[in-house]
């Protein structure tokens, strides 16, 4: 297992991993039982004068159970605080998968917590990305409504929304280190804070200047959400249950990324622009209080604790249960979490982690306090991260993604209002339902899925996993997107029915939801231990391209027109979705090559 587990390992590859038990099961019998019968005979030729001879016997027969729970498929791992030490299994499994990262035996372990602890903390994570995706789409929506009451131009507010998407790069990447110095919920406090103001100053546009300084914070409040949220997914879940987590994640992501800008469009037309901004100030009030009150900080510090079961460590587990050894005589034990009593609310729900002084970062080697240099070498990691092509290419799926949600709703606003289809604002809002669906779809074609099919192939394969088998499911959603861009494209121009483009937006909103699952999760099932860094430098890939073709959009429709444009994109979304073929065939290499960079960071 270590070439699998250890990335010091000279075999280990970053992205292939042992994931179900068949293909350990045999070799880790023997091993437990050899462990164990050398223990045994050690414990029956011990002459110490603290064990009696009964005392040896009883031990001798608490020890001799192990037998009983040695690994098999049918051992399903579930924390139980009242489970005996020597009952723990050494290779922790649920359903014949080995569970990774393998959970410590802390009850503070989010990995341990409860099912209603993970359900909630769930919960609050899907309502901070639904509500933030759809506060950073919905500003954009009422442009008519801002156009009449100020004045500002049209080119002004197209403008805002490139800037938008810089706002979200920049503030992605410098909240970054604040993970690791201070904890997780402080930046989704801040991301609260920055829709808050963001919101209010968009209620009180007066100028330009109004207007982008709302997109700035609205911005810097997505950018709290932006591959936070998965870290923290990836902190309370197992790998093998990511692909179902992130698909509900991107289903949250996709729901206010569509409702956002339909909501707007029903407020505005029922009021005006302002009401959305003062929509969007109340609902941030909720949110602020909800994760004040209700969200727990989810880091938790594993060097601490040892995963390894030793047979020191457990001998003197039965020695401390005997009374014989007090607990300063064995800090090994402690060190394993078995004796950790419960966080108290008040400490679970605390704004800074439990040890945010504590920064000596093993990985930059900083002595304890010095946050600022800390805090300036850890903005460095994301950069290191872009020499990866795993995030070089998951970055230009998502940024394809919001490349062509550009292009649709920029023709839409365009087209759809003027004859020959004269549409009101609540018809295109309604436009948005499709897409819905198409993304309600997508996410389970991409998630879900995925995990059944890994599973699946993995048995196939020995146990052994690779992160590019994702990937197989890359061409049929390239392809069904591009189908919904030409349908899309070419209803618009030629004034089919509007059931052909209908059809279209849900095919585009089916490749948006499936193929932001797919680069997340080849990233997060290949960069574990970067995971972080790696998301953050990928959705600054992501939001420099949305900014590009943000401003290249109108420009690009008005030269070549509607159809040939989105024949060129869809040329362009089978071209990069059919580029997985070659990560397929050489991913593995570059993967192994870049382990070098890996261990390094």
């Amino acid at each position: 297992m270590d070439r699998y587990t250890d990335k010091y390992h000279p075999l280990y590859v970053p992205g292939t991993y042992s994931i179900y038990t068949s293909a350990v099961v045999r070799h880790q019998h023997y091993i437990t039982y050899k462990r164990y019968k050398h223990l045994l005979s050690e414990i029956n030729n011990m002459e110490s004068p603290l064990l009696t001879a009964k005392e040896r016997d009883s031990l001798n027969k608490k020890l001799s159970k192990k037998k009983q729970y040695q690994l098999s498929d049918s051992y399903n791992y579930k924390y139980n605080p009242r489970r005996k030490f020597e009952n723990i299994q050494d290779l922790k499994t649920k359903y014949g998968i080995i569970l990774q990262p393998q959970p410590t035996n802390s009850i503070n372990d989010p990995l341990n917590w409860s099912s209603n602890r993970k359900a909630l903390h769930f919960i609050i994570l899907l309502l901070l990305t639904a509500f933030f995706s759809a506060l950073s789409n919905d500003a954009s929506a009422p442009t008519d409504s801002i156009n009449q009451l100020t004045s500002i131009s049209y080119d002004s507010l197209n403008d805002s929304a490139g800037i938008l998407f810089v706002a979200i790069a920049v503030s992605t990447w410098l909240l970054s280190p604040l993970n690791f110095l201070f904890g997780r919920k402080l930046v989704l406090f801040l991301g609260c804070l920055f829709a808050l103001f963001g919101s209010l100053l968009y209620a009180l546009i007066k100028n330009v200047g109004d207007v982008y300084g709302s997109q700035i914070l609205i911005g810097f409040s997505f950018g709290s959400v932006d591959a936070h949220v998965q870290l923290c997914l990836s902190s309370i879940f197992f790998r093998h249950q990511l692909g179902s987590i992130i698909t509900i994640y991107n289903l949250a992501y996709s729901l206010g990324t569509y409702l956002g800008p339909m909501i707007a469009n029903f407020i505005s037309f029922r009021h005006d622009f302002r009401w959305v901004g003062w929509s969007g100030l109340i609902a941030s009030s909720i949110v602020l209080v909800i994760v004040i009150s209700l969200l727990e900080e989810n880091s938790f510090n594993y060097s601490k604790y040892n995963n390894n079961n030793s047979e020191d460590i457990t001998l003197s587990l039965g020695f401390i249960q005997k009374g014989i050894l007090s607990n300063d005589e064995s800090n090994d034990v402690l060190l394993q979490g078995y004796n950790d009593e419960k966080w108290s609310y008040w400490r679970r729900i605390s704004m800074f982690k439990n040890n945010f002084r504590d920064v000596d970062n093993e990985k930059n080697g900083n002595p304890k306090g010095n946050i600022i240099i800390t805090y300036f070498k850890l903005l460095l990691t994301p950069i290191y991260c872009l020499r990866f092509p795993v995030v070089i290419y998951s970055g230009c799926i998502m940024g394809l993604q919001n490349a062509i949600l550009t292009f649709y709703l920029t023709t839409e606003d365009t087209e759809l209002y003027d004859p020959p289809f004269n549409y009101s604002a609540n018809r295109v809002a309604i436009m948005n339902v499709p897409c819905i669906i198409g993304s309600v779809i997508g996410c389970l074609y991409a998630g879900s899925l995925t995990d059944y099919f890994i599973l699946w192939i993995a048995r196939k394969k020995d146990g052994i996993v690779e992160s590019e088998y994702r990937l197989y499911f890359a061409f049929v959603s390239g392809l069904i997107g591009a189908i919904g861009l030409l349908m899309f494209g070419m209803g618009i121009s030629r004034n089919l029915s509007s059931d052909v483009f209908y059809v279209g937006l849900a095919f585009i909103s089916y490749m948006f939801s499936s193929s932001n699952n797919l680069a997340m999760l080849y990233i997060m099932d290949t960069y574990r231990d970067l995971m972080l860094e790696c998301l953050v430098a990928a959705n600054f890939i992501n939001n420099i391209i949305g900014c590009i073709f943000t401003f290249a959009c109108s420009p690009w429709l008005e030269s070549s027109g509607i159809e040939n444009t989105y024949i060129a994109l869809a040329v362009i979304t089978l071209a990069v979705m059919g580029f997985a073929g070659v990560f397929i065939k050489y991913g593995k290499t570059w993967r192994k090559y870049s382990n070098v960079y890996y261990v390094i960071k």
